[in-house]
């Protein structure tokens, strides 16, 4: 996980995140998406944090 603090107590973050109902969020400073498994989730952040 990788967090930014934007000054006045906000902050934003990006990284893979497991949701209450057993799917995995996948949070990058400009996308997101929903999976299934974590395993999916991290390749997708890898493939769209990628330099």
């Amino acid at each position: 996980m990788e967090k930014i603090d934007l000054g006045n107590n906000e902050s934003a973050v990006c990284g893979v995140f497991q949701n209450n109902d057993g799917t995995f969020t996948a949070l990058t400073f400009s996308k997101s998406k929903t999976f299934k498994t974590e395993a999916g989730a991290q390749r997708w952040f890898e493939r769209n944090t990628r330099d």
